[in-house]
Order: structure tokens, then C-alpha cells, then sequence
């Protein structure tokens, strides 16, 4: 016959209380263990890898760029504010319905402060502006710099805003170029005016193809989408750049 523990209310209690008071202690040991790393945090790591501090162009990329980037343009004035701080002269583009498909909504043309645009007319979604502000000034550039010993002076692009489904389709997806919300990056002219060409160069085992990669890479950090020629071959001539959907680098 199995031995069956006597039934004492007062001991059972105590047990339960206990129980109770370890699982409240755990939970002070865990927010103060979480504390003092936030503390720690806030001493010891640059401002660029945490995601609670402001966004600012001049940091260098880091591990919270992106989150930073996509969180600060979805707000209209946080984002132009951010822009105007690091110099960046802009205008307002009108909003644009074309009919169920294409919403173009709080966009901007931009027009001093960093690298032009070629041709000139590309309205981009300002979360949008906002992370090509980022890249151009905190990978494009340096890395020029570095690779091939001068600057960026343009972009070339194949454009922003298009009415269209993802790769011209009749069916399918709605691009993010429907919306402002993307741009197609197809070369980078140099200060001595060279182009350094995705078509022509993504293959090139030297200083031109090292900067495309480079730069390539660096997209990655910043936008939310960054697909190039390693991602399919209707990429095999441009950087598709975006600020929309789920993380994707290819």
C-alpha cells in the first residue's frame, strides 16, 4: 500500500507562500540584471548599436540603423527634422493617387546636401530619403573615398515612384516603387567623371567591383531591403533599395 502524506493546511500554505515569494525574487534578479546592462549599455556601447537612442546621420552604421531609420520615417516630422539637421534641403512632393494601385504619401524631392540625383526628378517616401541620406553619407562615400580615392558626385537611377506591380507584372504584388518607397540605383559618377556600372562592373575583381560590393553590403545595414545582382537576374543592373516589408539582402 502506496504511503500518503498527511494533509496539513498550514504546511501547504507555507509552501505555496514560498513558492510565490521565489518567483517575485527571480523577477527583481531579472529586471535588475536587465537594469544594470541597460546602464552599462549607455557608458560602454556607441549610440549607432542602440535602438532606444535617437537616430543621427553622422553616426557610423551600426547594429540599430536599420531598426532607427525604419521607426524614425514613419514619422513625417522626425524624419524631415533628421534630414534638415544633417543639411539636407528638400521639397515637398504634392501626395498622388492613381487609382486602386499606386498611393504616393508623404514624399519628398531632394535637392542639396548630398550626391544628385540623375536624372533629377526621383519623389521618394521620406523613410525612404532618410536611409539613402544615411548610405550615402555613411557607406557610399567613404567607401569611394577609400577604393577609389575621390567622391560621389551622382547617382544614377532608373527610378523612384512607378504605378506598377513588382517586375511589370499584370498579376502579383504591388511594387514598393507604387509608393515612392524604393529606388532602383543602376550607377555611381565620380568626381573625375567616371561611372562605376552595376551592369558593367558587379564582376570586376578590382577597385570598381570591391566599391559595388562594399556598398552593396553596407545597403544591407541600412535599408530594409537591399537586392542586387547576387539576388536574381532581373537585378543584374541596378541596386533595388527599399524601405518596406520583411529584411531581405541579396
Amino acid at each position: 500500500m502506496r504511503y500518503r502524506v498527511p494533509h496539513n493546511p498550514r504546511i501547504e500554505h507555507e509552501v505555496r507562500h514560498r513558492a510565490r515569494l521565489a518567483r517575485y525574487a527571480g523577477l527583481v534578479i531579472l529586471w535588475l540584471i536587465v537594469l544594470l546592462m541597460a546602464f552599462v549599455a549607455e557608458r560602454k556601447i556607441p549610440d549607432q548599436h542602440l535602438p532606444w537612442k535617437p537616430l543621427s546621420v553622422v553616426d557610423p552604421v551600426g547594429l540599430a540603423t536599420r531598426v532607427k531609420a525604419a521607426r524614425a520615417g514613419a514619422d513625417p516630422k522626425l524624419c524631415r527634422g533628421i534630414m534638415s539637421r544633417a543639411g539636407v534641403v528638400y521639397a515637398e512632393v504634392p501626395d498622388r493617387t492613381e487609382g486602386e494601385l499606386c498611393k504616393m504619401r508623404d514624399a519628398v524631392r531632394l535637392e542639396t546636401g548630398l550626391a544628385r540625383f540623375e536624372p533629377a526628378d526621383a519623389p521618394l517616401a521620406c523613410k525612404e530619403a532618410l536611409a539613402l541620406t544615411i548610405w550615402e553619407r555613411q557607406v557610399v562615400q567613404p567607401a569611394a573615398d577609400e577604393l577609389l580615392g575621390q567622391g560621389v558626385v551622382a547617382f544614377q537611377h532608373y527610378g523612384s515612384y512607378a504605378c506598377r506591380r513588382m517586375y511589370g507584372l499584370q498579376e502579383g504584388p504591388i511594387s514598393q516603387h507604387a509608393s515612392a518607397d524604393a529606388i532602383d540605383i543602376a550607377a555611381f559618377k565620380l568626381t573625375d567623371g567616371q561611372v562605376i556600372s552595376v551592369a558593367a562592373d558587379w564582376t570586376d575583381p578590382g577597385p570598381r567591383g570591391q566599391f559595388l560590393r562594399r556598398v552593396r553590403d553596407g545597403a544591407c545595414r541600412v535599408f530594409l531591403t537591399t537586392l542586387s545582382p547576387d539576388y536574381n537576374a532581373e537585378h543584374h543592373d541596378h541596386f533595388h533599395l527599399d524601405m518596406s516589408g520583411w529584411n531581405k539582402c541579396g
